[in-house]
Parts: C-alpha cells; structure tokens; sequence
C-alpha cells in the first residue's frame, strides 16, 4: 500500500511538472514572468549569449529611442520566439530603451485560436508569424520586424526609426493585407489564379500563405482564408497540404461539394495520407 501511494504521489508531482512545462503564456506578460522557470531557461542564455553591435548601438542611442514604444508579439512555445524576443529584449537594454515602453503579448498555437491571444489583443494588427516586433511613433506603426531580421536586429531597428528603407520579411503579406483592405479577398469572382501570379515573386514557400489562411480562418475570416488557400493552391499545384488546407476551411464554411473537391484532388497528390482519407470520408458519408 506504502508503494502504492508513493507511485501515485510520483506520478503526480511528474504530471504537475510537465503542466508547469507546458503552460503558455497569453495576453499581456510582464518581463518579470519571462525570468523565471521554465521560461527562463532559454530566455536567460539567448539574452546573455546575444551581443549587439556597438556601432549600430551608438547610432540607436542617437535617434531618441523614448520617441518610440514597441508591441512584441510572441510564443512562449515558439522557437523563434525563444531567439529572438531575448535577443530584442537585450538590444532594447543596450540603447536605454525605457521598459514601460515595451508591452509583451503572448499568444496561442491552438488551431481555433492560432496566433491570438485570449483577450485578442492582436485583432486588427495581422500577426501571421512570431516573434512580430511592432515598432510605433506615438499611435503610428513605422514599421515591423516579423519572426527573425532581416540583417540584424539593431541593424533592422535603426532603419527602421531613422526612416530607412525597410521591407520586412513576408512581402507577401504586405499585399495580402492590402487585398483584404480593398475586398478582393471576399469577392466571390475573384480570380485567385491572378491573384496567384501578382504575389508569386514574393512567396518562397508553401507555409507563408498557409499560416496567413489558418490565422484568418482562427479569425473567423472563412471568405478570405478561401481566398489565400486558393491562391496558394494556385502557387504549389503540387502541394497535398496546400488543398488539405483548402478542404478544411471549405468544410469549416459549410461548402461540402468543393470541401470533397479540395480532400480529393490532396489526396490524389498523396495517396496514403490517412489523414485526408479519413476526413474526405466523414464527408461523403455525412454529405
């Protein structure tokens, strides 16, 4: 019985552990929550390990930083996020960049709520990728760095507050962004063949228009996630996940005839994906 309980007492204290390993951390964070345990296992040794430039420091010290404030959007699951925000956070210390200018927001990987945080405070701001760093003056966005530099963080930063010319990584959401403010995205006649051909020099792969699709459709923008899915089919013809992505949000929006179209044509390109199998089946069987 004595080894009973101790297995049990045991088996417990190791499920408390990997909750405590596996809590994210949403909404608004304070820094102080970042140093401690677990996170500060990794946020630690990135912020230690980084060491920012001297020169580019000097020049940052010299476009008045407190003009500035910066929104960072993260994953405490994220590896990039676990690189960079540490990184940035180190950077931020270096050129005297006030704390109480700094707001830190977590959001979650959960497929119906994929990078958003509980209380939304990233609505309306198109987070696709994290680590975003949102770079304002006053109330105006100057510019943003998305998931990882371009060149190197200070690098990046100084351009962008002494008014540089910057493209952030992801051009291709830039012009998403732009098509959804001018309606294409929810028209239904919309061509997403041509909307295909004026973004392709800007999407390297496959993964950038589907995270844009699937933080969309978590968004409960069902038109315009159809949209980009279609456009990335479009791009990659020969991508199973481009029109598994597209079946599901078909399916999500109640459009079963072209849900089965989009899991069939998948499954064509791959055959033993059980995956899709099983999904194009619940749908013939309920359709």
């Amino acid at each position: 019985m004595k080894y009973l309980v101790t297995l049990v007492f045991f088996c417990f204290s190791i499920s408390s552990i990997a909750q405590v390993h596996e809590k994210k951390l949403l909404n608004e964070v304070d820094l102080s929550q970042l140093q401690q345990e677990p996170y500060n296992s990794w946020y630690a040794s990135n912020f230690d390990s980084y060491h920012p430039n001297s020169t580019i420091v000097d020049a940052l010290k010299k476009q008045k930083p407190s003009n500035y404030s910066i929104k960072i959007y993260f994953g405490s699951w994220c590896g990039d996020s676990k690189r960079e925000l540490p990184r940035m956070m180190r950077l931020l210390k270096e050129i005297n960049f006030s704390e109480k200018n700094i707001v830190l927001i977590g959001v979650d990987d959960s497929t119906e709520v994929y990078k958003q945080s509980p209380k939304r405070l990233e609505a309306g701001l198109n987070i696709y990728r994290v680590p975003t760093f949102i770079i304002y003056d006053g109330k105006n966005e100057v510019s943003r760095i998305v998931e990882y530099p371009v060149e190197t963080l200070e690098r990046d930063l100084l351009k962008i507050v002494s008014r540089q010319a910057y493209q952030p990584n992801y051009a291709a959401y830039q012009q998403i962004n732009q098509w959804k403010k001018e309606g294409l995205l929810t028209d239904e006649n919309i061509s997403a063949r041509g909307l295909a051909m004026k973004i392709k020099g800007n999407v390297s792969s496959e993964s950038e228009l589907n995270a844009c699709g699937y933080v969309m459709m978590a968004s409960g923008e069902m038109k315009e996630a159809i949209t980009v899915f279609r456009v990335n089919a479009n791009l990659f013809p020969q991508s199973a996940n481009c029109y598994d992505s597209l079946g599901e949000a078909y399916a999500k929006s109640g459009v079963t005839d072209k849900a089965i179209q989009a899991y069939e044509i998948a499954l064509r390109l791959d055959p033993t994906n059980t995956g899709i199998q099983e999904r194009l089946k619940k749908l013939k069987e309920g359709s």
